[in-house]
């Protein structure tokens, strides 16, 4: 058999295997940049994303347990952070500084987790309107579009189509808790 071509160096100097598959023109030109900028090649970038997005799915899965149980902290933290701004005055201090922002961060925190509580017909559904900012987020997250190209999504609407795909079907069930308590609602008035 023929030799292939030169040895493989940098950090990867193991490698053995080809992997040929087609990407967008896109993300292919953000891998060249990436690839100029670090100074590897556009092999040895693939190869360093593609290890660093896998660790980090052992990582969230070694911390948090699985992926959607990360994702809905996520979202958590990202509940707190929006309700500590709601308030200008201490928009600049952490939330973890101030007592006030501390409880918004708490309530949106609890908020969040509640949207994402089972529903059982017997049992109450919570009261959502009081939800508001979470369910503006859910929301938010549910109409991130992953076909986007990549030029035209900004940081956090990448970060959503994120959430998205680790909450899966489960980004749907605060709004099905919504539409159960309005149903709840019309059957009552009838």
């Amino acid at each position: 058999m023929a030799k292939r071509g030169r040895r493989p160096k940098g950090e990867y100097p193991e490698k053995k295997r080809v992997f040929a598959s087609r990407i967008r023109e896109d993300t292919w030109q953000l891998l060249q940049q990436a690839a100029a900028t670090s100074g590897r090649s556009i092999s040895q970038e693939f190869e360093h994303r593609l290890r660093r997005g896998l660790d980090e799915d052992k990582l969230i899965k070694d911390t948090f347990g699985d992926g959607r149980t990360f994702a809905v902290m996520k979202m958590a933290a990202m509940a707190a952070v929006n309700s500590a701004m709601l308030n200008p005055v201490h928009s600049k201090v952490h939330w973890t500084s101030n007592a006030e922002a501390f409880d918004r961060a708490l309530t949106a925190i609890v908020d969040v987790v509640k949207a994402f509580r089972p529903h059982e017909p017997k049992t109450a559904v919570m009261r959502l309107e009081a939800a508001a900012p979470t369910l503006k987020l859910v929301r938010q997250i549910q109409a991130a579009d992953p076909a986007r190209p990549l030029k035209k999504t900004s940081k956090r609407q990448r970060a959503l189509v994120r959430l998205k795909h680790e909450l899966g079907d489960l980004v749907d069930r605060p709004c099905r808790a919504q539409n159960a308590k309005h149903q709840k609602a019309e059957r009552k008035t009838k």
